[in-house]
């Protein structure tokens, strides 16, 4: 197989299920490993979704909890994006990261963002791959060197949307200090 075609056809395996195609039915744990065993969610075996990693999930935060052992798409939805910006981020800068993306936004407007944005980027990787001239150890270090920077200007974004609602929060809570308390008592 050529460069071409593995990137091309690498391209077409990052594409995420569309948000209609999750089940619209809660699922137990077990089924929703299998859904994105099937979904294709990671392209190595050794990066598959186990429960301990669901439950890490949901204790940092990232996740919502599970209604009763059930699952809804909204949960689905959520470990896609996440198993795919586990790979560059660390878990905290995942969540800081989803929580800002997704604010006023539907599950389904977020997750569509989501991949529209992953489709956008693959395209223009296997075209940048593709224009070094054939070279296939060149164009892996271009990708290498541009990850990385993508990488170190994604954190220093997510610090900066954390420090932005770290003011929002102190702005609320000063706020909330200058009111002066208002007593329902009448004074006779």
């Amino acid at each position: 197989m050529s460069d071409t075609e593995l990137l091309r056809g690498l391209a077409d395996e990052l594409k995420c299920p569309e948000y209609n195609s999750f089940p619209d039915i809660e699922l137990y744990m077990d089924q929703v490993l299998d859904f994105l065993l099937r979904s294709r969610t990671s392209l190595r075996d050794d990066e598959r979704l186990s429960s301990a990693m669901v439950n890490n999930y949901i204790k940092a935060d990232i996740l919502p909890r599970a209604r009763g052992k059930k699952y809804s798409r909204e949960h689905l939805v959520h470990l896609v994006v996440i198993l795919r910006l586990k790979q560059v981020l660390s878990v905290r800068d995942t969540g800081a990261l989803i929580k800002a993306a997704k604010e006023n936004k539907s599950d389904e407007a977020f997750y569509e963002s989501f991949r529209k944005t992953l489709d956008d980027c693959a395209a223009e990787i296997v075209d940048k791959a593709l224009s070094e001239n054939g070279d296939s150890a060149d164009a892996a270090m271009h990708l290498a060197v541009e990850s990385y920077l993508c990488k170190v200007a994604c954190e220093r974004l997510i610090d900066q949307i954390g420090a932005r609602e770290d003011e929002k929060r102190e702005r609320r809570r000063a706020e909330k200090a200058e009111k002066p308390e208002h007593s329902d008592k009448t004074e006779e």
